[in-house]
Formats: C-alpha cells, sequence, structure tokens
C-alpha cells in the first residue's frame, strides 16, 4: 500500500542548520515517505508555504532573512494542519512546537471537558 507523502519544509538562511535538520530526518524509517523541501528566506518560505501546505515546518526562529513575525503571521490566518518546531540556534536549550488541529465545534467542546494532559495532544486525549 503507497503511503501518503508528508511535506517537510525546512527554513534558514544557515545552510549548515537545514542540513543538520535533514541529517536527522534521513534517520527516520519513514524518510522515503517524506517530501524535503527547503526555503533561505521569507519570500521562499512563503511561496512555498501557501502553495504546498507542508505538514511539517522546521523554522531557523533568529534567523532575521526569515522574518518570523511575518511569517508567524500567515501561518496563524492559515487553518491547514500542520506540526510547527521553532528552533533558535542563539539559545541553547527547549524548542517550542506547536501542533495545529482544525477541530469542529464538536470537537473543541469536548476538547474543553475532558481532563488536560501536558504529554498528550487533543488527539490522544480520549
Amino acid at each position: 500500500m503507497d503511503r501518503e507523502k508528508t511535506i517537510v519544509l525546512i527554513a534558514s538562511a544557515n545552510s549548515i542548520f537545514r542540513n543538520g535538520i535533514l541529517k536527522i530526518l534521513s534517520k527516520r524509517k519513514d524518510f522515503q515517505n517524506l517530501i524535503i523541501e527547503q526555503a533561505s528566506d521569507i519570500k521562499e518560505v512563503l511561496k512555498k508555504y501557501s502553495k504546498n501546505k507542508p505538514r511539517v515546518l522546521v523554522i531557523d526562529y533568529d534567523d532575521k532573512n526569515i522574518k518570523k513575525k511575518l511569517f508567524l503571521n500567515s501561518f496563524l490566518q492559515d487553518q491547514h494542519n500542520a506540526q510547527l518546531l521553532l528552533v533558535s540556534l542563539e539559545q541553547s536549550g527547549n524548542v517550542v512546537f506547536y501542533d495545529r488541529q482544525v477541530l469542529s465545534t464538536d470537537e473543541a467542546h469536548h476538547w474543553l471537558q475532558i481532563p488536560w494532559n501536558e504529554n498528550k495532544s487533543f488527539l490522544n486525549s480520549e
């Protein structure tokens, strides 16, 4: 059975950052099911994001060429499901992970009523 391909967009002007993320992704068991795209400036990021609707975005959060406010505004206005990983090269430590899930009104109502567990996403909360 053919598995659906997952589009991943890696955004950074720093080729070492992009290649490092690509190397990590290449070790995934499902790597052959990934379509990897790369962008080095905000124009490329917005074009590839709006055209291809990647499911996963890995963004160099500190990169001045990415213009994080412009990107985040575009990302928040869009409605497709996506996972966003914001990585800071200037600060060591944690990265920010955002998992957008578009819910129906009934699903949102249900989500507001269930116990929240910080280790579970909505899809795994039942």
